[in-house]
């Protein structure tokens, strides 16, 4: 109960460190509340708020968000909540000098925060059930290690869609877990998540046909099928009314009136894999940012190999069927964002195997693991909001100069940045550190050390020179200038915008391998580690030594 108790409490800490921070309103949050406050005033049209975004739809003669509506629905209540208290008509903006708000920051704590935590937990709760006690490793490797980390943090609905689709998957694999159980409603409950989870965003109805087949291999298909469908139905319901309401009819979207959606199917046309490139191994990538994610797919296949085979080919399922579909789109990025934002429902599923990888390969997981909570950290406390893949030196620029986005204590009108960012960085070191004193079977040795080294030295010289050498970061920029952004090709930061980032990082990495050695140099050796994990951890010799003592123990 002690573990379980920390591993919560590091969970808790990576939200309370999202909390903190109130950032920038770009189009999309605009878009999304405008959505929110007209319909608290009863009506799907946000005529009285288009200026405020660009987001948004022409249809008979009105302005509608182009936003799906799921985000919304869930964030009015809160909003009425507001308006009851007065908070609507006495919130404060532009805190720090910054394009924010106090409502909008509060709703995304709701609609963004909130999922973000209860995805960690069901990382957390399946990760250890897969590989017991390091279920805490992942959960706190997503929050603090993907994209999950600046968009957990904003008004978007892609972290809440990918919650609910990947609770609904938590939903499935318990029932996988326990067949004995023989129970239908886990299956209609899990339907209705993936469906809202379309009502919230679009694409994951790609998840939900995933996991759909995931339903019916666990037998009584017909049965179980059905069950989920209609569950799924159900889910789309708000999405039906939504539209019947704002269109006049169930199947019209506001993406339908856009012109750019109007090429291909709305917007997709063939998977180009350049860009898939692109959306991986730009200065913007995904693995790139993120190059943990990389041991999620090693845990992945490790995973197949065990036996858990049904639940490796829906990790790898919603990874490529993203990619692909992602990569035909004719705005990869999604705008300015830190990253591929339009990947972010695959991110639970790969930060799942983790906990594998933290076993299987301690040292490198972790390198690559403090790796990408420096980038995407140092993303999330500067500018997350960036147009293009040179604007990422933007990043270590703001941070030399102190200019941070303002956390909750700048309402008290704190003027020293760094005292408005101490709460931020207080909880999300916290968090690691109880993560890793929660999972005691954690264990890194000096060889592993060593490896881990290696691979973060080998990240860093790929992400300060292959992007612009191997030319992804100019084929990125010409797909945006394509969109309709002729600025995206003017590098403002250089042609190596991430060397300052890429050699913090490398830095951080080092950190962690020496702490981690540090804190789990006293900790025994898991009894079943087999002995090629054992010489990761401890050596060959010292390995080898153990196995002759062991053989001359006696079974009594």
């Amino acid at each position: 109960m002690r573990g379980r108790r920390a591993a919560l409490l590091a969970i808790a800490c990576v939200g309370l460190a999202y909390c903190t921070v109130i950032q920038p309103i770009g189009w999309n949050q605009a878009s999304h509340y405008a959505l929110i406050r007209s319909i608290d005033a009863h009506t799907p049209r946000i005529d009285r708020y288009a200026g405020s975004t660009g987001d948004r739809a022409r249809y008979q003669g009105h302005w509608y968000s182009s936003r799906a509506p799921g985000l919304a629905t869930v964030s009015v209540p809160l909003y009425e909540a507001f308006e009851r208290v007065g908070l609507t008509s006495h919130y404060r903006q532009r805190l720090g000098g910054r394009k924010n708000s106090e409502i909008v920051w509060l709703l995304g704590i709701w609609a963004a925060t909130l999922p973000a935590v209860v995805m960690m937990f069901l990382v957390y709760r399946i990760g250890d059930r897969l590989e017991p006690g390091y279920g805490v490793l992942a959960a706190v490797t997503l929050g603090l290690g993907t994209l999950v980390l600046p968009f957990g943090t904003m008004l978007f609905s892609h972290v809440l869609s990918a919650a609910l689709g990947f609770a609904a998957f938590a939903l499935l694999f318990r029932e996988r877990m326990n067949p004995e159980r023989r129970r239908l409603w886990p299956f209609a409950l899990a339907g209705i998540g993936a469906g809202y989870a379309v009502t919230v965003e679009y694409p994951l109805l790609f998840v939900g046909i995933v996991l759909g087949v995931y339903a019916v291999t666990m037998g009584d298909a017909v049965r179980r099928g059905a069950l989920y469908l209609a569950g799924a139905i159900v889910g789309i319901v708000p999405l039906a009314v939504y539209n019947l309401w704002a269109f006049g009819t169930v199947t019209h979207v506001a993406y339908a009136d856009i012109p750019k959606q109007q090429s291909g199917f709305f917007g997709i046309q063939v998977p180009d894999p350049s860009v898939a490139i692109q959306l991986l191994l730009s200065s913007r990538g995904l693995l790139t940012l993120a190059p943990v994610l990389a041991m999620g797919i090693a845990g992945t296949v490790i995973l197949y190999r065990r036996g858990n085979r049904a639940e490796a080919a829906v990790i790898a399922a919603v990874g490529l069927i993203f990619l692909a579909y992602n990569s035909g789109y004719y705005l990869p990025y999604g705008g300015r964002v830190p990253g591929p934002r339009f990947l972010i429902a695959t991110l639970p599923f790969l930060a799942l195997p983790l906990g594998i990888a933290y076993r299987r390969f301690p040292g490198p997981t972790v390198a690559l693991g403090a790796i990408s909570a420096m980038t995407l950290g140092v993303a999330t406390m500067t500018e997350p909001l960036v147009s293009a893949e040179g604007d990422v030196g933007m990043w270590t620029h703001q941070l030399f100069t102190g200019h941070l986005q303002p956390t909750f204590v700048k309402i008290w009108r704190v003027h020293d940045q760094w005292l408005v960012t101490a709460p931020f960085l207080a909880a999300l070191l916290l968090g690691i550190v109880i993560a890793v004193r929660a999972a005691p079977r954690l264990r890194v040795g000096w060889r592993s050390v060593a490896t881990g080294a290696a691979v973060a030295g080998a990240w860093t010289l790929f992400a300060i020179f292959a992007p612009h050498l191997l030319g992804i970061d100019h084929a990125a920029e010409r797909k945006i200038v394509e969109a309709g952004d002729p600025t995206a090709v003017f590098n403002a930061y250089g042609v190596h915008p991430l060397v300052d980032l890429a050699l913090m990082a490398l830095g951080a990495a080092l950190v962690c391998l020496l702490g981690a050695r540090l804190v789990t140099a006293r900790r025994p050796l898991p009894a079943e580690a087999p002995p090629e994990e054992r010489e990761t951890m401890v050596g060959p010799a010292a390995a080898a030594q153990g196995d002759r003592l062991k053989s001359t123990v006696s079974p009594i």
